[in-house]
């Protein structure tokens, strides 16, 4: 007997993600900790890969003006989920590259101090940041479920729109090939950091497309793992360059923190640029 073919159900899975989002909400209103932070930002950015997939089917009934005021809300939110976020890595990375690890004797003391004063300066920071999370959240808790019934209400003609595992995963290369590159010199080879950012973030959207399989669709989970390994390559050397530039606003270029992390960031760059170099053309057809 011939296996059943995995197929991924689109509008269930935006259901089922919308949950898990109010839920990350609700998690969040408890008390804005690193992980559920985290948790409330990912859950954003899988709704939003997820409206972007729909909006590049065929055939679906209209529901633009619904997602359009449904994204504009999720926007907002992730805008400042993300700045809390981006302070909670910056912090892990000082305690972790410039600060009180295994090996004290090696620390050079003027790093090690500027690393703790830029530590307790993104501290306040992240203070500030996480009541203005808590804010808008509390402002559009009970807005964002409401935007998501009407969108899918208007969504329910499709109801049983399925995708097969190899529509998915070549949809899902199409996308990531025709957009992950706008504005570079060559496909393969983004230069400013603004086309390396937008490599970035299109690997994180072609991984939630994938990932939106059954767990039964193997070559779309491996797929998404690749796409998960350059997203978070390029993650790496976005974190390092953003507190990089913080660290040399706050302490001057020539201090020793801001030209270590400099280092850093050079470091994480080459890697990024050569796994972009590597990256399979044809994403494992």
């Amino acid at each position: 007997m011939a296996r059943p073919v995995p197929s991924a159900h689109p509008l269930d899975t935006l259901r089922d993600i919308t949950t898990s989002l109010e839920a990350s909400i609700l998690l969040c209103l408890a008390k804005p900790r690193k992980i559920a932070v985290h948790r409330l930002r990912t859950a954003i950015r899988r709704v939003e890969a997820q409206l972007q997939l729909l909006a590049i089917l065929p055939g679906l009934p209209p529901h633009q003006r619904q997602a359009g005021k449904a994204l504009r809300l999720l926007k907002k939110l992730r805008r400042a989920a993300g700045k809390v976020r981006d302070i909670d890595v910056q912090r892990d990375l000082l305690r972790t590259d410039a600060g009180s690890q295994k090996s004290p004797r090696r620390l050079d003391p003027e790093l090690r101090k500027q690393s703790r004063q830029l530590r307790r300066d993104l501290k306040l920071k992240r203070e500030k940041q996480a009541e203005q999370l808590l804010e808008l959240l509390t402002r559009h808790q009970s807005d964002l479920p409401l935007r998501f019934e009407k969108l899918l209400d208007a969504l329910a003609p499709a109801q049983a729109l399925t995708l097969s595992e190899a529509e998915l995963t070549s949809l899902t290369r199409t996308w990531f090939e025709d957009h992950a590159h706008r504005g570079a010199d060559s496909p393969a080879t983004p230069q400013t950091t603004q086309q390396l950012h937008e490599v970035r973030k299109r690997a994180k959207t072609a991984r939630y497309f994938a990932e939106s399989a059954p767990e039964s669709a193997k070559a779309a989970h491996r797929l998404a793992a690749r796409f998960e390994k350059l997203q978070q390559t390029g993650g790496d050397w976005h974190d390092s360059y953003l507190l990089a530039e913080i660290a040399g606003h706050k302490l001057g270029t020539s201090a020793k923190l801001p030209q270590s992390l400099d280092r850093k960031t050079d470091r994480a760059l080459r890697t990024f640029q050569r796994q972009l170099r590597n990256f399979p053309p044809d994403l494992a057809r």
